[in-house]
């Protein structure tokens, strides 16, 4: 399964993109929305793990994108915050998971595998 990781916390995204890559997911990593934009028009992830606070544009409007890009509508995008009471209720509904900032290993790869699970189901 590949995966596009868009964190801007290179420290927290070098132990994700370790965890992950021990629990069997191909890993690209952007740390900004704009990198995730340019990643996405080159490959098609199974999964998209997106930080809500990046700079330049916050992960909740990159998420709204994603949602209505016939492209990426259909790719489970978890959203990762320390605030996840922040982001409003339709953009609760728009993410596949979310996790609140710190969580466990074995939550996000628990979250990862549910998430893709329902993805080939559908």
């Amino acid at each position: 399964m590949r995966l596009l990781l868009i964190e801007d916390n290179q420290r927290l995204a070098d132990y994700l993109g370790t965890a992950l890559q021990n629990g069997g997911f191909a890993i690209d990593h952007v740390t900004t929305t704009v990198d995730a934009e340019s990643a996405l028009s080159a490959i098609h992830y199974d999964t998209i793990l997106l930080d809500l606070g990046l700079p330049y544009q916050p992960g909740s409007t990159l998420l709204a994108e994603l949602v209505s890009d016939p492209d990426t509508a259909d790719v489970p995008v978890l959203v990762m915050s320390g605030f996840p009471e922040a982001l409003s209720e339709e953009r609760q509904a728009m993410a596949t998971a979310i996790l609140a900032k710190p969580f466990r290993r074995a939550q996000l790869l628990n979250a990862l595998r549910s998430a893709c699970a329902r993805e080939r189901r559908s």
